[in-house]
Parts: structure tokens; C-alpha cells; sequence
């Protein structure tokens, strides 16, 4: 081997171990800086952690985190959550009572069973899902409450004018 070929690995050798010295006290320094940056990670701005995270290397959320906004625009069209079911056939089927009546419902009502149920709970709809009859208040009570409120408003009965009182003054 030549001598100048053992003078240049010789040298690449310490420069190596040189950065080897670089490498392992920057490793030693790693944890300190990430230390500081954790302590000032609340008080750091959105712009400030990507700078961080390009930095790192890490990707970082390109949309933060929003709370929803109220909705301020048609209601159409939105998603409702789930509903306990209010009515119940004896078939099993159910509805929740919101939107169109199933066709199940309209044709159960419009059988004889439907009829007799009707029959028997005038006032309800259809068979509750939780089975205890709800009796509605049926068109003759409601007409009674409605006598009873404007009896109890009655105007006050004015005296009938005398008829000879009326020849006198004029």
C-alpha cells in the first residue's frame, strides 16, 4: 500500500470520529431542546409549531381544529340522530311517528284489525311501542272544554231600556 493512501484514511478516520463527537453531543442536547420546546408548546403559535415540525421533520395538521358552527341555514337535508320508536305494530314493525306514515301502518289501519284497535283506543294514532294505550282527549271533551271556557267568560247582561222612559224625554 502507498503511503499517501494510508495519510488519507488516517484522515478520514479522525474526521469521522470527529463527527461522530458532533453527532453524540447533539444527541446529548436533543432532549433539552425538546424539553424547552414541550415547556413552551402552550404559548406557541399555529405559524411557530409548523416552523417546529418542518424543522423535525413531523407532519402537522394542515386544518386546526374547528367547533362547528351553528346552523344558521335550512334545516333541509340535515341528519337527525336516532329516535326510540313511538309506535308499534303487532307485527313488530315500528315508527318513530316523524315523516311519512310507512305503508305497513296504512294498510294495518285500513284492515280489520287496525279498525277494531281503532275502535277500542278512539283518539290514538297507532299501537304504542311501549304498549300502554295513551288515550287522547276525543272531539266531544274538547268540545265540552271549550263551552266551559267561554260560559266562564260570559259578558255582562245589560238591562233592557224602558220603553215609556224613552216617549217621556223625547
Amino acid at each position: 500500500m502507498a503511503f499517501t493512501t494510508l495519510k488519507s484514511l488516517d484522515a478520514e478516520i479522525k474526521q469521522l470520529e470527529a463527527q461522530k463527537k458532533l453527532v453524540e453531543k447533539r444527541d446529548g442536547e436533543v432532549p433539552k431542546a425538546l424539553a424547552v420546546l414541550q415547556r413552551y408548546a402552550k404559548v406557541l403559535t399555529l405559524a411557530q409549531r409548523r416552523q417546529v415540525a418542518k424543522l423535525i421533520g413531523e407532519p402537522i395538521d394542515a386544518q386546526p381544529a374547528r367547533a362547528p358552527k351553528a346552523g344558521t341555514g335550512s334545516l333541509k337535508g340535515r341528519k337527525l340522530g336516532k329516535v326510540a320508536p313511538k309506535y308499534r305494530l303487532p307485527s313488530g314493525e315500528t315508527w318513530a311517528g316523524r315523516g311519512l306514515t310507512p305503508k305497513a301502518f296504512t294498510t294495518w289501519a285500513k284492515s280489520a284489525d287496525g279498525k277494531v284497535w281503532a275502535k277500542a283506543n278512539p283518539g290514538a294514532k297507532f299501537p304504542p311501542a311501549d304498549g300502554a294505550v295513551k288515550k287522547a282527549a276525543t272531539k266531544a271533551a274538547k268540545k265540552v272544554r271549550k263551552v266551559v271556557k267561554k260560559s266562564s267568560k260570559a259578558k255582562p247582561i245589560r238591562k233592557p231600556a224602558k220603553k215609556g222612559s224613552a216617549k217621556a224625554a223625547g
